[in-house]
């Protein structure tokens, strides 16, 4: 636990939350701070990992798990499962997380806009990835 991490002092039980997920492993809140929409809720795991490459992965299954099951309570039709890694992609909060974002109309909830990059090669990438290829 780190005293200068929100979601470690959550977990510690020293800030006041909305639980929507409480598991051993898990927490689930309703994001009060900076909602994108209503029902917007932030998990993660009470061990800290940074980010999910350093998450256990019995405590990254039983996240999904715990989106789905409040997404469905939540009853929004779409919605957005989302996970920031690293500050060039938007993390600010250094404990892996993950957000669920209901979408209720255009407005309410992640605003995303579709912008394909036609004619990128993924090169030395894709062949990192690729299955049925020799790794390097």
């Amino acid at each position: 636990m780190s005293d200068d991490c929100i979601l470690c002092r959550i977990a510690a039980g020293a800030v006041a939350v909305q639980l929507v997920a409480d598991t051993p492993r898990i927490i689930g809140v309703l994001n009060t701070l900076e909602p994108f929409s209503r029902g917007h809720c932030v998990f993660f795991p009470r061990k800290h990992a940074e980010n999910l490459l350093e998450m256990e992965d019995g405590d990254l299954a039983e996240m999904l798990i715990e989106i789905r099951d409040v997404a469905a309570k939540v009853g929004a039709d779409s919605f957005n499962v989302l996970s920031n890694i690293g500050a060039l992609a938007g993390q600010t909060v250094f404990h892996a997380h993950m957000h669920l974002i209901p979408k209720w109309s255009e407005h309410e909830g992640l605003v995303y806009r579709r912008e394909p990059r036609h004619g990128l090669a993924h090169g030395e990438v894709g062949e990192r990835v690729v299955l049925g290829r020799p790794s390097v």
